[in-house]
């Protein structure tokens, strides 16, 4: 499934100009890094009335798709949370639709419903800090001699876990993990998301499950 484009009415909120726009409706986050950086940058959809010149943004629900990172997200660009209850419940009858018309992706994660780019942006800088965190986890491992499990991402991302764990002695264990993740932050007491694991199963929590 590529990233799509539709065309729909826009209405210029600066002159009233009515006419017919190119949006996004769907960014596929794996595939297109010109749209995802688009994106990030507060210019996606972001159109120019043909009659006065003025900039605004087309107010389409965007979808944001990034299956191997078990990523979706379906976005409300407007931000306007006063009546967001009923623009989710109209998302989540979309993600119910996505979800039948892509079965053989086997969509097993529940999507997440934002109200606004700025939620989304904030989601996806916070995957970079994961994915930054987790391949600093996977250096050290690698010199202490820890292999390495790799997440869910979808569950690890709820959890707040990076996406590698260290494992001691190859062993999925609630102590092998432990120990190996209590190694690895006393290398680098900056990573909180591996903190964060570790105070869970000290705290009797449920081992995230790998791929």
């Amino acid at each position: 499934m590529k990233s799509i484009k539709g065309q729909g009415a826009a209405a210029c909120p600066n002159c009233g100009e009515n006419f017919d726009a190119e949006f996004w409706s769907l960014v596929r986050g794996d595939a297109d890094a010109e749209l995802k950086d688009s994106l990030l940058g507060g210019e996606l959809n972001l159109i120019s009335c043909p009659a006065c010149g003025a900039f605004f943004y087309h107010d389409r629900n965007i979808i944001y798709f990034d299956p191997p990172n078990e990523l979706l997200a379906f976005v409300s660009p407007g931000g306007d949370k006063k009546d967001f209850e009923a623009v989710k419940a109209k998302m989540k009858r979309d993600f119910k639709t996505l979800k039948e018309n892509l079965a053989s992706m086997n969509i097993s994660y529940e999507p997440f419903y934002l109200a606004g780019l700025e939620e989304l942006k904030a989601m996806l800088d916070y995957e970079a800090a994961a994915a930054a965190q987790s391949e600093v986890i996977a250096a050290l491992s690698a010199q202490l001699g820890f292999k390495l499990a790799a997440l869910r991402r979808a569950g690890a991302r709820v959890s707040g876990y990076p996406f590698y764990l260290p494992v001691d002695g190859g062993a999925y264990t609630r102590e092998g993990l432990i120990k190996a993740a209590q190694a690895v932050l006393k290398q680098n007491p900056a990573l909180n998301m591996l903190e964060t694991f570790i105070k869970d199963m000290q705290a009797g929590k449920e081992l995230p499950p790998r791929i």
